[in-house]
């Protein structure tokens, strides 16, 4: 098990030295995710001073929401960049050889996508969250903590499952790139906002049907006592969530492997 890691841990950092030879590459993606968190705040700081609130959220509120969200993303872009990429492997054949390997091929492809630009973007998401934090008042006590935590766990597995479950599809339908835009980059902009602002179908969808409102409005809910709109034990419910969609990506993962050993792929 030691020795696995150990190899896992060489892929990343090969990915890492692959990605940071191109310096300037690097530099620019950090001005630009700079760039992009300061516009989409000043654009909720626009919206909120025209309407003085947002749903009932106010300023200091919504960023303490979007910094949650940024916040989880930076680990699920450091640890699923890989993920997105998947189809790419599989279109072109390169998939075969993490086959061969005396690796998991799940792993593989995380460690040899690991991005160290998500750290970068960890980095930033961290700043987000303090300033958000002092535009609100909540009491860091121990059980905030945990539940921050948890909270944090929750969506690193509801985002990275997400992903896993797109990956999966490109073993049986090749391009899976409108699926990529779709539910990963297109979906996460309802989570900019409360989502009690959306109608009832809406909030609906994003809790029992694509469930990524438990990503950050629920925590931040449950953190600054807003209403929901549901039941406000949904706050907890978030990594049985997360628990269930991880299981369900992973689940259909296996079963696209069974299917591109079975029709020759490898």
């Amino acid at each position: 098990m030691k020795s696995e890691l150990s190899l896992y841990f060489r892929l990343a950092l090969a990915s890492i030295q692959t990605r940071i030879e191109y310096r300037w590459n690097f530099i620019i993606f950090i001005f630009t995710l700079l760039f992009l968190y300061t516009a989409q705040i000043l654009t909720v700081g626009v919206i909120v001073t025209r309407f003085h609130t947002i749903g009932g959220w106010n300023l200091g509120e919504i960023v303490f929401l979007y910094s949650i969200l940024i916040l989880i993303g930076g680990f699920v872009s450091s640890l699923f960049t890989g993920i997105l990429e998947f189809g790419s492997l599989v279109r072109l054949g390169n998939f075969d050889r993490y086959l061969i390997r005396p690796l998991s091929p799940l792993g593989q492809v995380m460690s040899m996508g690991f991005d160290i630009s998500g750290i970068a973007h960890l980095t930033l998401a961290t700043i987000t969250f303090i300033y958000a934090n002092s535009l609100v008042s909540i009491e860091w006590n121990i059980g905030n903590i945990f539940f921050l935590v948890i909270t944090i766990i929750a969506g690193i597995l509801i985002m990275g499952g997400i992903r896993l479950i797109i990956a999966s599809v490109a073993f049986f339908a090749i391009n899976n790139q409108s699926l990529v835009h779709l539910f990963v980059f297109s979906a996460r902009e309802f989570l900019l906002y409360p989502v009690s602002i959306y109608s009832r179908s809406i909030r609906f969808s994003l809790t029992f049907l694509f469930p990524i409102a438990f990503v950050n409005f629920y925590p931040a809910s449950y953190f600054l006592d807003k209403q929901t709109g549901f039941s406000p034990w949904l706050a907890t419910m978030g990594l049985p969530t997360g628990l269930l969609i991880f299981g369900m990506g992973y689940g259909l993962w296996k079963r696209g492997i069974r299917y591109y050993e079975s029709a020759g792929g490898a």
